[in-house]
């Protein structure tokens, strides 16, 4: 009895994890495996029925430039950023495991600073009010990060033209690291709670930070 009750839960196990792995919530990310899954974008508030998965930009690609708007309104572009080892973390109000990335984002753009990382938070699939709303708050707990953005909110008529959209993110947090030669080095999808995932693509970058695991 015992061991038919223990084949079926390891059955129903199996069979939830492989559910998981063919709707994509908790897929590898490109450089390790998700603890925190990351947050379809099909998930947001006021989201439609959900669309084909976009293929993000790869490694070795010049993602295009684009813009978008800090608290106070200044446009902040990314070849802003030219000449200088770049994050960039596409983010939302809404979504939870943006949020609990954010302090280990922070810790590593605090340590990476000196070796000429910035740290560019685009706030995406989300409304203005939303982001200004959470920024006079909770902006000043990061001050390692460039956070803006995207002018082309939801539920704009310029919405499917939001930077995320092009750059082929499906999920968030999404980061790409872009290396001094404007070329992308390698993106990751999600949060772990290990946080090795960004580490590794910054010493891709040639960016040594303490306690990286090789």
């Amino acid at each position: 009895m015992n061991k038919t009750i223990g084949a079926l839960c390891a059955a129903l196990t199996l069979a939830t994890a492989l559910h998981a792995l063919a709707d994509g919530t908790n897929a590898p990310s490109p450089v390790g495996t998700i603890a925190i899954p990351a947050t379809k974008l099909t998930t947001a508030p006021g989201s439609q029925a959900e669309q084909p998965k976009p293929k993000l930009l790869d490694a070795g690609v010049t993602p295009p430039d684009f813009v978008a708007r800090n608290l106070e309104g200044k446009e902040i572009r990314l070849s802003d950023f030219k000449g200088k080892v770049l994050v960039l973390d596409f983010w939302a109000t809404w979504c939870g495991p943006c949020l609990n990335s954010l302090p280990h984002t922070q810790k590593v753009a605090k340590e990476a600073k000196a070796q000429n990382v910035v740290v560019f938070a685009v706030c995406t699939s989300d409304t203005r009010a939303n982001f200004e709303k959470w920024t006079k708050t909770e902006q000043a707990k990061f001050p390692n990060i460039v956070f803006a953005c995207d002018p082309h909110e939801r539920g704009s008529q310029e919405f499917g033209k939001r930077a995320s959209a092009v750059y082929g993110v499906s999920g968030i947090p999404t980061q790409f690291v872009i290396g001094p030669d404007g070329k992308i080095v390698g993106s990751t999808v999600g949060f772990s709670p290990e946080g090795t995932g960004l580490e590794k693509l910054l010493a891709q970058a040639g960016v040594k930070l303490p306690n990286t695991t090789e």
